[in-house]
Formats: C-alpha cells, sequence, structure tokens
C-alpha cells in the first residue's frame, strides 16, 4: 500500500476504501491553519489564549452560542469536541458551514470556472446600492454572481463554500471592513494620505480576493472523526440546556450609550442581506442611506443597555448546570465586577482570566475578559 489518504485495495474480489486518515497534529500547530478574517470582534488572534484557559476543563459536548466567524468552533473542533453552532446571522451560519466541514465539498477547479463566467447583471445590489459600498461594476458583478448561485441549485455546502469566499472578500473591500457608513468616496479618493486600510487590496477584484479566500479554507478543512452541528439562526435564549460548556462571546454594550449606535446589524447588514438575497429587495428601508433592513426583535435585545444584562444573566442561569465560559472586555457594560459577582452566586467554582488586546479600529487597548463557572 502506498501513503495516500485514501487506498483501494481487494478484498473477496470487490474495491474497499479504507477510511480517510488524518495524521496528528497538535491544537497549537492545528491553530495555526485556521482562516484569517476581517470579522469585527473576531476570537481568531486570542484562539491560543483561549485554548490555554479551557484545555483543563472536562467536556466532551459544546455550545458556540455567539458562533461568528466561527473560529472558536474551529477551536473545539481541534481539540476532538461535539461541537454546535449558533449564530443570530444567517450568513455566519453560511461561514460556519464551511469552516467545521469535515471535508472541502468543491474543487478548486470548478470554484474557478463559476467566477469566470460571472456575467455582470443590474440587478438588486447595483439598483439600490449604487456609490454605496462599492462601485457600479463591482455592485454588478455581484447580481451576477448571486444570481448565478441560484441558477446553478447547489447543496448546501457548496453554496456555503461561495458565500464564505464572497464574504471574506466583501469585507476585505471595504474601507474599515465594515457597513455601517455609505463611504465609498473613502476608497476612491485619490492622493489622499490615510492611516487604515489597504488600497492595493480594495481595488482587486472579487475573484481574486474569493480565490484567496478559498484557498486559506481547504488549507484549514480536515476530519477529525468528531461531529459538529450547525443550527439555523434562531433566538439563543430558546437553546435548551443539554451542553457539557457552553461559550458565550455576546455582543458588548460600551458604558458610553453614544457609541452603541453601530451595532453588529447597523455593521453586517449587506452581508446578511447577500445571505437572504431573494428576499433583499422587498426589506430596505429605501429611506436609509445605507440601504438597510429592519433586524429582527432579538438583534434589539442584544444591543440594548436596558435589556443586555437581563438577557445574558438569563441565558447564564438557564445554562449554570453547565461550563460557562463567558468572553468579555473592559469598559462595557455590565461592569466586569458585577460579572464576576454573579458567576460566583450561580456556580460551585469560578475562575476570572485577563489580558491586553488591542481591538480591530479602537484606538485603546483594552482588556480581554474571561470567566469560567463551574457547576458543583
Amino acid at each position: 500500500m502506498d501513503n495516500s489518504l485514501r487506498q483501494a485495495y481487494k478484498i473477496n474480489g470487490q474495491i474497499k476504501r479504507t477510511p480517510q486518515i488524518v495524521p496528528f497534529i497538535s491544537v497549537p500547530e492545528r491553530i495555526k491553519t485556521f482562516p484569517t478574517t476581517r470579522y469585527y470582534g473576531s476570537k481568531r488572534k486570542l484562539i491560543g489564549w483561549i485554548f490555554e484557559n479551557i484545555k483543563n476543563l472536562t467536556f466532551e459536548t459544546v455550545l458556540d452560542g455567539f458562533g461568528g466567524t466561527a473560529s472558536v468552533s474551529l477551536l473545539f473542533k481541534s481539540m476532538g469536541k461535539c461541537v454546535t453552532y449558533h449564530d443570530a446571522f444567517n450568513f455566519n451560519t453560511f461561514t460556519a458551514n464551511a469552516v467545521l466541514s469535515n471535508k472541502m465539498h468543491l474543487n478548486k477547479t470548478k470554484f474557478e470556472n463559476t467566477l469566470q463566467s460571472v456575467e455582470l447583471i443590474d440587478g438588486v445590489i447595483n439598483k439600490y446600492f449604487k456609490n454605496v459600498f462599492y462601485t457600479n461594476s463591482e455592485n454588478m458583478w455581484l447580481d451576477g454572481f448571486m444570481n448565478k448561485l441560484d441558477a446553478d441549485s447547489l447543496a448546501i455546502n457548496q453554496k456555503s463554500i461561495y458565500l464564505y469566499a464572497l464574504f471574506q472578500a466583501c469585507l476585505q473591500k471595504r474601507p474599515f471592513n465594515l457597513f455601517h457608513r455609505a463611504n465609498l468616496s473613502l476608497r476612491l479618493t485619490k492622493h489622499v494620505e490615510r492611516n487604515f486600510g489597504n488600497m492595493t487590496t480594495w481595488e482587486r477584484g472579487f475573484p481574486e480576493l474569493m480565490l484567496r479566500a478559498y484557498d486559506e479554507l481547504a488549507h484549514c478543512v480536515w476530519n477529525t472523526g468528531g461531529k459538529y452541528k450547525v443550527i439555523p439562526s434562531t433566538d439563543i435564549l430558546n437553546i435548551e440546556p443539554e451542553y457539557d460548556l457552553v461559550y458565550l462571546d455576546p455582543p458588548y454594550i460600551n458604558k458610553s450609550a453614544s457609541r452603541n449606535r453601530d451595532d453588529y446589524w447597523m455593521k453586517y447588514h449587506f452581508l446578511e442581506g447577500l445571505a437572504n438575497y431573494n428576499e433583499w429587495e422587498q426589506k430596505i428601508d429605501l429611506a436609509s442611506d445605507i440601504k438597510i433592513t429592519p433586524k429582527s426583535p432579538e438583534f434589539e435585545l442584544w444591543n440594548q443597555a436596558s435589556s443586555f444584562k437581563e438577557c445574558l444573566f438569563e441565558l447564564i442561569e438557564k445554562h449554570s448546570k453547565s461550563i460557562v465560559v463567558l468572553s468579555y472586555v473592559s469598559d462595557a457594560y455590565p461592569d466586569e465586577k458585577e460579572l464576576l459577582q454573579f458567576f460566583v452566586s450561580k456556580f460551585h467554582s469560578v475562575s476570572f482570566h485577563s489580558r491586553l488586546h488591542s481591538h480591530a479600529l479602537a484606538k485603546q487597548t483594552k482588556r480581554e475578559l474571561m470567566f469560567i463557572g463551574i457547576p458543583a
């Protein structure tokens, strides 16, 4: 037999294939293969620190409740745990389907051929987002790409790979990697000194950036033999408490109310529109300069100081028979003292961890916080 991952051999005259064999790679080494992202608040750069704080905990099943880019779910998968991913955004659900998969369901040749065959279409994006986020030709390419995905009737695993790559490309081509402002002029104005962004990347085409994202994804996909599940976007408070460990990385409410205007929905409504392309047009607020769509009631609850603390404490208490790991940040509401007191009141054993961390777009370095509550 040779050393290929899949080997054919004959038994009783029939061709059999050995299961795929994945060589052992330590978790710290595996982390190095995790894909990069421009997603605001991603824990990608903190994965090593998170691993050091949880590696000695005893658990097999885990819920990643505010899953985002799925970086933490990928960490749990690399540890051989059974992971359940959840996020309120549908576009992040597509991302998780791609990132957590045990195999690449789409070969690179087909991926490249699809990108090369996209025709420009004057569709939903070009109609409503002229001079908002991308140029007209880029808008028409996006419309053409989304229409091609719909026409090809792809399986969810293949569609997720295409959309994952598209979302990463969309983020890279945006000043600040966000969609909270109609600021295309920041990118198009020439001969201006800037201390943010990357003009070279902004001007690269969607196909080139998507191919780069595909390559990163292909490098991180592997089969650990462990199980994973991506559940549909829903109200996290409705998820039943049945996990050994629950990891929570909720949106943060700044102590200053004026800094809470640009919430996650405002930051990423455009990507959510792409994920729901066929229903997008009917939901767009034409009076909005960024053509935002209405957010769900669950988003409102988790992005307002008046309801956030109650929701967070209710969620932690609901899962208090599990190990609960809460990622948080300094200068947020409620503050770390109040959170620590709550953890002490609900768990048999509590540990608290902290480290300095520079957040993207933040002018000051903040402290990343982690609370771990262990039941009796």
